[in-house]
């Protein structure tokens, strides 16, 4: 019989990297307000993926439009031009309403305290994250706020998980990627950087894409996997 040798995960993550929109925060005000104006409850979800089709398709096609852009459009296209432009306007502003899950800050707080840093990734614009932070009550918590207005792509898209890279100087491997989106997860692991999921929005993970590296059904259980390295055994 061979003998069993322990084996240690990688070191913790130096840099845990978040998503935003819908990973740390919570999108119930745009639904609130799509209600209000007469959308059935329940429209969020079909819109957000109508968006994000569009946003991949302008990406892959070598194109860039900022959120705002993409979302206003996706709104209308989605109500087949049920709604006016003022409509439109009025629902995206729930962005500027958003508050944080019950596990976001947890999870922050887990990253920072576990010694690394913290940045936030998102596909809104920078401002708009800065915005959340603030309400969340914890803009002093995150060291970088990237949006992919920098680099004019959309994830996942290689561009903004290597400007993340870029910006922290440390190695793709020493980071890790938290988000509820599966398909983010696969566009940063593709980059380099570990990952890790949440389960509270997908519920299952998408076969088709590459298996994070911690699965969890808190963000602050998810950050607390990656950054505490097991011993396994061969």
């Amino acid at each position: 019989m061979g003998k069993r040798v322990g084996m240690t995960t990688p070191a913790a993550p130096e840099v845990f990297v978040f998503d935003v929109v819908g990973t740390l925060a919570d999108l119930q005000p745009v639904e609130n307000r799509m209600q209000a104006r007469g959308l059935p409850a329940g429209s969020l979800d079909p819109w957000f993926r109508h968006m994000l089709r569009d946003a991949m398709a302008l990406t892959l096609a070598g194109d860039y439009l900022p959120f705002t852009d993409v979302a206003a459009s996706a709104l209308h296209s989605h109500t087949r031009g049920a709604l006016s432009d003022d409509d439109v306007e009025w629902i995206l502003g729930g962005f500027s309403e958003t508050r944080p899950h019950p596990d976001a800050v947890p999870a922050v707080d887990a990253a920072l305290k576990s010694g690394a840093r913290v940045f936030a990734l998102s596909n809104g614009a920078a401002s708009s994250t800065e915005g959340f932070l603030d309400r969340a009550g914890i803009r002093d918590r995150v060291e970088q706020i990237l949006s992919i207005d920098d680099v004019r792509a959309w994830k996942p898209s290689p561009a903004p998980y290597r400007l993340a890279v870029e910006r922290a100087g440390v190695p793709a491997s020493s980071m890790a990627m938290i988000a509820v989106h599966g398909w983010d997860l696969h566009g940063a692991s593709r980059v380099g950087l570990r990952t890790g999921w949440c389960s509270r929005e997908e519920g299952v993970l998408t076969p088709a894409f590459a298996r994070p590296d911690v699965v969890a059904d808190r963000l602050d259980d998810v950050v607390r996997g990656l950054a505490t390295p097991s011993v396994t055994s061969e």
